[in-house]
């Protein structure tokens, strides 16, 4: 599943899990009462409900009391976006952005995400947010990061690690110490996946705050994706630290775990950006010449 349809997927659970007492058709198919929930939803999206023309939507993409069908989640979705629904307009914009059921337009999807965002949608100012920051245009970074902060200050914890990343190096400026208090943020509100750990070690790194890199690579676990990644933050931690055997042990092992070329890629490349933040030392030179072959 690729990270557009995910992301359409977590638009629509999250609308569908937005029930209030009165509205039994959203779980009612969990309970397996799909006939009476599709007569009361179905007539309420009849008579211009916007939230039962999501729901007839949500139905129709997961194939749950509906068929699954595509083209018909999108009509319903559009439907609702129509309606002035917020959440739906946010739907709307996935839809055109990934082409679920409809051709594939950009324009539109930028239009939709832009009502539900005026409309303050946080969800809709961060898709907005990186749908401009991915123009070239130095304004338009500006104005991306306008909506990221904007989605932040609606307290949308996934904004927070959006801006974090803008400010490690995925935006026009990088500053560690804004990206640290970003990720601090997102930990705070319980945004803990192994990625925000990494990033956050990565940050700390950068700022030679080398105690909280070791505690944040302990938080991901070795059968992770991210393992890799916390591992050679982890060995810089100790490098930089004056830990010179400690790392090289961890470095070797990392090599291992991702194979010599393209563990010397990362190495070489990390180690250029933490001397770009003034984190030398002379153990680099050492560890260089070991895995690096340079003289």
């Amino acid at each position: 599943m690729n990270a557009r349809l995910r992301l359409l997927c977590a638009v629509l659970l999250s609308a569908a899990g937005a029930a209030n007492a009165s509205d039994t058709w959203r779980t009612a198919h969990l309970r397996g009462e799909c006939d009476a929930a599709l007569t009361e939803a179905r007539a309420a999206a009849d008579k211009g409900e916007p939230e039962a023309m999501l729901q007839m939507s949500d139905w129709h993409f997961f194939g749950t009391c509906l068929g699954k069908d595509d083209a018909e989640s999108a009509r319903w979705a559009l439907l609702a976006a129509e309606a002035g629904l917020p959440r739906a307009q946010v739907v709307a914009g996935q839809i055109y952005a990934s082409g679920l059921g409809v051709t594939t337009d950009p324009a539109a999807a930028r239009s939709w995400y832009e009502k539900a965002a005026e409309a303050g949608d946080a969800e809709g100012m961060l898709l907005l947010a990186k749908m401009i920051g991915a123009e070239a245009d130095p304004l338009a970074q500006e104005l991306s990061l306008a909506w990221a902060r904007r989605a932040a200050d609606a307290n949308y914890p996934p904004a927070y690690v959006h801006l974090a990343g803008q400010y490690s190096g995925a935006g026009r400026q990088t500053d560690y110490a804004e990206a640290a208090r970003w990720l601090d943020k997102a930990i705070v509100a319980g945004y803990r996946d192994n990625s925000v750990w990494v990033a956050w070690s990565w940050a700390c790194l950068n700022l030679g705050r080398y105690d909280e890199v070791l505690r944040a690579v302990q938080q991901v676990p070795k059968d992770a994706p991210e393992f890799k990644a916390a591992q050679i933050n982890h060995a810089h931690a100790l490098l930089l630290n004056g830990q010179v055997g400690n790392a090289r042990e961890v470095y070797a092992a990392n090599m291992t775990l991702r194979g010599a070329d393209e563990f010397r890629r990362i190495l070489r490349e990390d180690l250029a950006e933490l001397r770009r933040s003034g984190r030398d030392h002379p153990g680099m030179a050492r560890i260089e010449k070991l895995f690096l072959n340079k003289p």
